[in-house]
């Protein structure tokens, strides 16, 4: 029997260990002190038999194709899904939509389930799928059923009904047999009672003997008859949604907002077109208000260090040049400090890091109420924008606007303060959150032979703006890296003196926007693909025969966060980065929240997007409510009007306002059944008036009235 230490391991790693051991010929694996790592088992093969202390993540077992698997605990969403052969066993709850899609194999619960047990169950020929749970399961259990049994064993024989509503709405396969009591107005949609079968009582029979077995439990005086069976209605119980009474392929026109290029690639998620709008309305403080939901780095970050993402994107380009956004942004900058925008709450939310995420986040806490304290090791607030940029691109004056009315809000600053593990726990132990945004500052390393004189590229640039400048006079500087930072050292490089300066990279360089364009105008070269196979005090070598002379050598493939103050109860991945859910920012620690470059590394508006959707969830749960991370779906290029723009001479009239309706009524006036109408901003269309034309659809400037499925046009969006 093999055992394996899962503690602290990226799920991917211990997944990687867990196939190594099958192919070694392991046949009884334990895994101890697991905790949130998914796919445990996901799609092996093989006929080994696993047992899981602690907590198991998302999707345990899915996909898998014949082991067993015992968890002796809990475990999370999607047990089972889509599962094709073998054993699941939990010895306790289990959350969201178990034996989701299951094809096959047994999966028992001991304890109660959440919503949407057995979604999309289904069988095939011999392989029918089982669900068992011990206790009760919530809203909409069998929903959308093609196949397979699904059984509510209801062990603690609770009064109230051990299933929610909407039970088996949709279910048009399979059966739902449920202890207790479940009243009719509980049935979904296509569900109905019916009567147990002789073959129906021999299968729960078994039930009964297989779940003792697994849970060693007293199932003496169950008998089917207490069972409560519910199954489809008729033969086809949907038949009439797949006749041509509906036309699936030209659906009736709707009216739809899409997400705008700019607002798309914009990492922060600012709505221009909208901010742009108000503009136009003459609603100045309101569009200023509007940017203050989305960042306080509207001078320093959006107005000139960022790459412009959004200019890039903009469907201004298909007709003369992208907007100036960058300019609009300086142009209409508030002279009033932000707003806040509730009353103050006793919650206190503590940020680690006092950089362009965790000043994000504090200011939209601080907006929201909450007494905010932050802690940062520098003597002066920033981050990297502060220490890294140069002051060429962002001077002290342009960023100290934006930091005056970050300091204006109610939040308590520390600096000068680095956090260590001991303080770390005291600060966790006083405050309701803790949100670490410490950034990555350890620079990475590789070592080739001879290059103990290399220079961090991070550090050149910091001292530089500590007035500690590196004289490069008549110097050969080589960067290795040529991302947007390796272009900033090389801007700096020449400014200073270098002769000549190469930047190098083993791959296409990912630089780009005014940083790539600055360093090529000052004669940088960038060469790739370079690999280097030792170093001298005069030359770098490469391994394809080649040579550089080099002066000075200075390297910049991005930095490491470090997380030596954090907990054992914070989960790190194997590249050193906070691990959190793909829409949410908690840790594996519900108390500790990450947000940056700790948690996934970025641009500096990316940095700041992380902070203010970080700082949204964390309003969210310390409210009590669900947090919905915001989706973007884009309006696809093709869908927009070009005929009706061009010769706009204000600046904010020549946005398109892509995806965005700005109530130009040119669909009521060209529909020729005058079947759309608008009250306000509701539109209506008419379904008896309206044939299918699409006349509304083609003279949409803006793609805000759509001619597909909100499917069809999100898919098309991304296939361009």
């Amino acid at each position: 029997m093999l055992t394996i230490e899962a503690k602290g391991l990226y799920y991917k790693a211990l997944n990687r260990q867990i196939r190594k051991s099958l192919v070694r010929g392991e046949k009884e694996i334990v895994l101890k002190d697991v905790l949130g790592q998914r796919y445990i088992g996901g799609g092996l093969e093989s006929r080994a038999h696993f047992d899981i202390y602690g907590t198991p993540g998302q999707d345990l077992g899915a996909f898998m194709n014949g082991p067993e698997i015992v968890v002796h605990g809990n475990a999370q969403d999607g047990v089972g899904n889509t599962m094709n052969e073998g054993k699941i066993i939990v010895h306790g709850k289990a959350g969201e939509i178990p034996g989701h899609a299951m094809r096959g194999g047994e999966l028992f619960i001991k304890g109660d389930v959440e919503y949407r047990a057995g979604i999309h169950m289904k069988e095939y020929l011999d392989s029918v799928p089982w669900l068992i749970i011990g206790g009760t399961a919530k809203d909409y259990c069998g929903e959308y059923m093609a196949g397979g049994r699904v059984v509510v064993l209801n062990m603690e024989n609770r009064k109230i009904s051990p299933v929610g509503y909407s039970v088996g709405t949709g279910i048009h396969g399979g059966a739902i047999f449920v202890r207790g009591e479940v009243k009719e107005y509980q049935l979904g949609t296509g569900a109905i009672f019916a009567e147990l079968n002789e073959y129906d009582e021999k299968f729960l029979q078994e039930v009964f003997a297989k779940y003792s077995r697994h849970f060693d439990a007293d199932l003496i005086g169950m008998v089917p008859g207490q069972f409560v069976k519910i199954t489809k209605r008729g033969h086809r119980p949907f038949a009439k949604l797949y006749t041509p009474g509906m036309n699936v392929k030209t659906d009736m026109p709707m009216h739809l907002n899409l997400t705008s290029p700019c607002t798309f690639a914009c990492p922060t998620g600012i709505p221009t077109p909208v901010f742009l709008n108000l503009i136009k309305d003459g609603k100045v403080a309101e569009a200023q208000r509007l940017m203050d939901e989305y960042t306080p780095f509207r001078m320093s970050v959006c107005g000139t260090t960022c790459p412009a993402p959004c200019m890039d994107a903009c469907s201004r380009g298909m007709i003369d040049e992208p907007l100036h956004l960058q300019e609009m942004a300086k142009e209409h900058y508030p002279d009033f400090n932000p707003d806040i925008l509730e009353e103050e709450k006793d919650r206190i939310v503590s940020v680690i890091g006092a950089g362009p995420a965790g000043l994000s986040a504090a200011w939209q806490l601080a907006r929201r109420g909450y007494r905010v304290r932050i802690y940062d090791a520098s003597d002066n607030l920033g981050g990297k924008v502060r220490q890294a940029i140069p002051r060429e691109r962002l001077s002290d004056k342009v960023l100290d606007r934006d930091i005056e009315r970050i300091v204006s809000l109610p939040i308590e600053f520390s600096t000068d303060t680095k956090v260590d593990r001991e303080m770390f726990d005291k600060i966790c132990s006083d405050c309701d959150i803790v949100l670490v945004a410490t950034g990555a500052h350890v620079a990475r390393r590789i070592e080739y032979p001879g290059g103990e004189r290399i220079i961090s590229g991070l550090q050149f640039l910091m001292d530089i703006n500590e007035g500690k400048d590196m004289d490069l006079s008549g110097s050969e500087v080589v960067i290795i890296g040529a991302g947007n930072v390796g272009m900033d050292i090389a801007c700096e490089s020449w400014r200073l003196g270098a002769k000549k300066v190469t930047a190098l990279d083993v791959q296409k360089p990912l630089a780009f926007g005014h940083e790539l364009d600055s360093a090529v105008e000052l004669g940088t070269d960038i060469l790739w693909p370079k690999f280097i196979e030792k170093l001298d005090e005069e030359t770098v070598y490469f391994n394809d025969g080649t040579e550089l002379r080099a002066d000075v050598v200075l390297f910049s493939i991005g930095e490491m966060p470090d997380t030596s103050f954090l907990p054992d109860s914070v989960l790190i991945d194997e590249r050193g980065y906070i691990v959190t859910a793909e829409k949410s920012f908690r840790s594996s620690d519900l108390k500790v929240y990450g947000c940056g470059d700790i948690r996934r590394p970025g641009l500096i508006t990316d940095a700041v997007g992380s902070g203010r959707l970080a700082a949204l969830e964390i309003d969210a749960i310390l409210k009590g409510t669900k947090f919905i991370y915001p989706e973007k779906n884009l309006v696809p290029k093709r869908r927009m009007n070009t005929l009706y723009f061009g010769g706009e001479e204000d600046e904010a009239d020549r946005c398109m306002s892509c995806g965005t309706c700005i109530f130009c009524d040119k669909c009521i006036e060209n529909c020729p059944q005058g079947a759309i109408t608008r009250n306000g901003e509701i539109f209506t269309i008419d379904p008896l008036k309206c044939t299918l034309c699409y006349t509304c659809v083609n003279v949409c400037p803006r793609g805000a009235i759509q001619a597909e499925f909100f499917l069809d046009i999100k898919e098309s969006a991304f296939n361009e």
